[in-house]
């Protein structure tokens, strides 16, 4: 497990850049922190940084937003499991085909959905350490 303090926007963003390549895989990416520490925001700088121009914004109402990298059609899928109710709401909204499917996914609130994630799910922790400091955890040996 690797930790990163990060101190500001600036940082958080040096640290996509840094670790592109890590979220750049067909893996299933599973952010987990308090409400506003941060989740939403790591994952569109990451989809940014992969080459996704037109961002939808969060997938809170949808559930599920679908991106597309132009230049390498490469798939990116940002979940926010935050309203799902139950494993049958996130069943009936086809969760578990789309990890059987191997594509890059990040997902919000993964406690949610948890029976349904790969074995195989990286896990990255966000920490609220002040208001405007975080800790983030990457968990480069699966598992939660």
């Amino acid at each position: 497990m690797r930790k990163h303090n990060i101190e500001n926007l600036a940082a958080l963003e040096q640290f996509v850049i840094e670790e592109k390549e890590f979220f750049n895989q067909n893996k299933c990416y599973a952010f987990k922190g308090e409400m506003g520490a941060g989740k939403t925001t790591l994952i569109q700088l990451l989809l940014k940084k992969l080459g996704i121009v037109d961002l939808q914004g969060s997938p809170t109402y949808a559930i599920v937003n679908q991106y597309t990298n132009e230049s390498t059609q490469q798939e990116y899928f940002h979940l926010d499991c935050y309203r799902i109710k139950n494993d049958y709401e996130a069943f009936d909204l086809g969760l578990e085909e789309l990890f059987n499917e191997k594509k890059t996914i990040f997902i919000e609130w993964p406690e949610k959905v948890v029976k349904f994630l790969p074995e195989e799910t990286i896990w990255i922790s966000i920490y609220n350490e002040t208001d405007n400091t975080r800790t983030i955890d990457l968990d480069y040996e699966y598992g939660s």
